[in-house]
């Protein structure tokens, strides 16, 4: 309270005020504006997302010159946005590389059945994990890949399908050097520790052997096989070049020579029956002392050979404690080459039952009614024929039949989440096609629930308005396309 000077007190209340009614005007002007850059850095943020999606789904190989117009665009609209320009001038950008980002996607989808082939084989390389250790085929395969894209956006086909042939051809080669890596790298390896250590001179029959099994393995492998005879071999290589490296060490251990105490005394043998028979024909001639002189000398000679042997023999715990450090990394290569192989069989084989599963699914629908495809591990169902009355959330009766096919999509993925999402086109308020999507996707999501034994916890319902369309909202066949439901099913472990 003021007692003492009121005036001053007063002066200094209201100083106080006018500086609170300030400082509230100004986060008055500066709140909205916050919020608008928020959602600008959420739309940015939306779009990153969709771009990375096209990534996936190899877009920026198989129309690049669109991609590349539709990131460069996002890329501009980024830098405008932290440079701090308003927010029209943001979105203009980013609008743009939305819609160029929709056109890449729809050549993407045309030029897909041409690319089919070569897309396959891509996608069994990048399982292999051969796109994390790129080979000169691997890359030739992506440069064939994008050039062929790159003609078939300048519509000359055929250049196009030539080049997603040639395509096709290098990602085998990359997946089968990718196979030869995962089933016989360790053995390889191992070949070239065993040359190191001279086992292919001091061990020949051993490293021939090993050999031998190498070759078996690269036929298999380059054949094609890639279960378990190349996984034999491989391994039956790699135990025997670590058993050619064994026994090269043990050799060049006692003098770089394989030899022992016993083959040293069996090789002179014949020169001590020659001297005993020297002996007993010189006792005879009287010459006693002096072929005793010699066969003394020449005991003493393997004597001492005998103790230079000791000595070294003495020294090859040293050298098997050493090989054996050897042969406890090789093997560990090997396991992890193992474990390597198992998960990429298996991945394989997971891989091989979603497609099966994605060409019985793409069998249910008719192309007006909507089309099926793989984004990563994920289903997506994109339903086109599936309308609605406008404004309305109401499922037609007319739209039953297409909605069991769903079902039935939906049921064949045990344990497996559901997102149904809402689009919209772009006509109208921003703000009533997000609500109205909003209700259109849970109206499915009811739907279903309705009809499949599924945890309701298990089923999303999202509407993302007109935020994601894949059409031009310049002409009516795109606007068509952009309302849409898509039933996006995520696998277990997606």
């Amino acid at each position: 309270m003021c007692t003492v000077d009121s005036r001053r007190c007063s002066t200094r209340t209201r100083t106080h005020v006018r500086w609170h009614l300030a400082a509230g005007f100004l986060f008055v002007l500066l709140f909205p504006a916050w919020l608008l850059g928020q959602a600008v850095s959420t739309e940015l943020q939306d779009m990153e997302v969709q771009l990375e999606e096209a990534r996936q789904l190899a877009v920026h190989l198989i129309a690049p010159r669109t991609f590349e117009r539709a990131v460069d665009r996002f890329e501009d609209a980024t830098s405008r946005f932290q440079r701090g320009q308003d927010r029209a001038n943001v979105e203009g950008r980013l609008n743009e590389a939305r819609a160029l980002l929709a056109d890449a996607n729809l050549i993407a989808e045309k030029a897909r059945e041409m690319f089919s082939a070569a897309l396959k084989k891509r996608e069994d390389a990048v399982v292999l994990g051969v796109e994390a250790q790129p080979s000169e085929f691997w890359r030739r395969a992506e440069d064939e890949l994008q050039s062929g894209g790159q003609l078939f956006e300048r519509e000359e086909i055929v250049e196009a399908r030539i080049r997603a042939a040639s395509a096709a051809e290098l990602y085998d080669q990359a997946i089968k050097s990718g196979w030869r890596e995962q089933l016989l790298g360790a053995a390889i390896r191992a070949r070239q520790v065993a040359i190191s250590v001279r086992a292919n001179e001091l061990a020949p029959d051993t490293f021939t052997e090993a050999e031998q099994q190498l070759a078996m393995g690269e036929a298999d492998v380059l054949s094609g096989r890639t279960g378990d005879a190349p996984a034999r071999a491989g391994q039956a290589a790699l135990e025997a070049f670590l058993r050619s490296v064994e026994i090269a060490a043990l050799a060049d251990s006692v003098g770089r020579r394989a030899i022992n105490v016993e083959t040293l005394v069996l090789a002179h043998e014949d020169d001590l029956a020659s001297l005993a028979a020297a002996a007993g024909f010189e006792a005879q001639g009287g010459k006693t002392e002096q072929t005793a002189e010699k066969i003394s000398s020449e005991i003493r000679r393997l004597q001492s050979e005998v103790e230079r042997l000791t000595v070294e023999l003495s020294s090859t715990s040293e050298a098997a404690s050493q090989l054996s450090n050897s042969v406890t990394i090789l093997e560990g290569r090997l396991t992890e080459s193992e474990a390597n192989f198992t998960n990429v069989r298996n991945e394989l084989l997971d891989r091989q039952q979603r497609e099966d599963r994605l060409r019985e699914a793409q069998g249910l629908f008719l192309p007006s009614e909507g089309e099926v495809f793989l984004a990563g591990n994920r289903f997506v169902l994109r339903l086109f024929g599936l309308t609605f009355e406008s404004g309305s959330s109401e499922i037609l009766e007319e739209h039953h039949s297409l909605l069991m096919k769903v079902q039935r999509v939906i049921t064949t993925f045990e344990g497996a989440s559901v997102r149904i999402e809402g689009h919209t086109d772009a006509q109208g308020g921003e703000e009533g096609n997000q609500r109205l999507s909003q209700r259109r996707a849970i109206a499915v999501r009811e739907h279903l629930l309705a009809r499949i034994p599924i945890p309701s916890s298990r089923v999303e319902a999202l509407g993302l308005g007109e935020a994601q369309p894949i059409g031009s909202n310049e002409t009516e066949e795109g606007r068509a396309r952009n309302r849409r439901i898509e039933v996006v099913i995520t696998l277990l472990g997606g």
